[in-house]
């Protein structure tokens, strides 16, 4: 698999452990989503990607639908 930013064939797939939360200072409440899954790191530019897997995913998309 190629890097989607730089081209480079160096793109290794690791585990990682990701904690998700809100930035705005009203979400200091809301507590953050952790989950673990593989993501993919391009050893050449540091550019990574991963997938949300689907429970926590949901978890992000009800504090989204919530009212300001």
């Amino acid at each position: 698999m190629a890097c989607k930013a730089c081209g480079s064939e160096k793109v290794a797939q690791l585990e990682g452990e990701i904690t998700a939360s809100w930035s705005h200072p009203e979400d200091l409440k809301t507590p953050p989503i952790y989950f673990s899954q593989q993501l993919w790191v391009c050893l050449d530019c540091g550019f990574a990607e991963l997938r949300v897997p689907p429970p926590q995913l949901d978890s992000l998309r009800r504090k989204e639908a919530l009212p300001s």
